[in-house]
């Protein structure tokens, strides 16, 4: 790909790695972080067509994508990931934790433990792997920003069959607390997001009645959409963020604690 024009903006010059980039939050995010001057690696398991149109969009703006498969679910996913990565470009100055691997969505009563178990492992030894393999050379250059994606699951449940998933990412704003303690200090910051409901193709499954409740439960009077998110994530890579350290930031809409919705409208 050839870029049109030249990048400029509070990012310009940094790298940016945006895991699960194809489509939906990540590709978003991949995108407004090219708009800010960022060179962007993004990772994508099975839509190619996709990946490779957020990379012609983010070169149009003047920065360079480039393009890795990675499959999270894979026992070894997480250290195939981090040699591509190093293989592609020589450091990264901003991680985006967003992709995660699969999971049972089934009450806990039906839940395998052995695939509740891999769950949890996939996403914390990626998450680990990716700021141990990163983030120490971070400190070296004096910039680097940790963004990892959590949700509002992580606080209790929000609809049926999120066990594994709110589990895991409980999980993982500890791991942040911690990650910030040990790395978050010469210019490096290691935050996550706890998102409310988002408009994507995962999120297309909920049936309308619900996705009306939660609108009006929710003080913004809407739901989430990608760009919400990709906007709280480059408030987070900004140079002007060096203060806001080892916090998951509700990014909700107002609606700053977990609603049933399918226990409350009774289904």
């Amino acid at each position: 790909m050839t870029r049109s024009v030249s990048a400029s903006g509070p990012l310009e010059g940094r790298i940016a790695l945006v895991t699960g980039g194809s489509r939906g939050i990540g590709a978003a995010t991949a995108t407004t972080l090219a708009g800010l001057g960022a060179d962007v690696v993004l990772t994508y398991r099975s839509s190619l067509a996709e990946a490779e149109a957020v990379a012609a969009t983010c070169e149009e703006k003047g920065v360079k994508a480039t393009l890795l498969r990675a499959d999270l679910d894979a026992a070894d996913g997480a250290e195939e990931l981090v040699t591509a990565v190093r293989e592609r470009v020589d450091h990264l100055d901003i991680v985006v934790s967003n992709a995660c691997a699969s999971y049972p969505r089934v009450p806990l009563s039906d839940m395998d433990p052995t695939a509740l178990g891999d769950k949890v492992r996939n996403d914390v030894v990626l998450l680990h792997r990716l700021t141990t393999a990163f983030v120490p050379a971070m400190r070296e250059r004096g910039y680097g920003r940790l963004v990892v994606i959590s949700s509002g699951s992580s606080w209790g449940p929000t609809a049926p069959g999120l066990a594994a998933h709110g589990v895991t990412k409980a999980a993982l704003e500890g791991y942040v607390r911690y990650a910030a303690d040990e790395f978050g200090a010469g210019g490096v910051t290691v935050n996550g997001l706890a998102l409310g409901f988002v408009l994507t193709d995962a999120s297309s499954v909920v049936p309308q009645p619900a996705r009306d409740a939660l609108a009006n439960a929710t003080p913004a009077g809407r739901l989430g959409t990608p760009q919400d998110i990709a906007n709280a994530v480059s408030l987070l890579a900004r140079p002007e963020s060096e203060w806001i350290n080892g916090a998951t930031l509700p990014v909700t809409g107002g609606l700053n604690y977990p609603l049933n919705l399918f226990r409350v409208r009774g289904h």
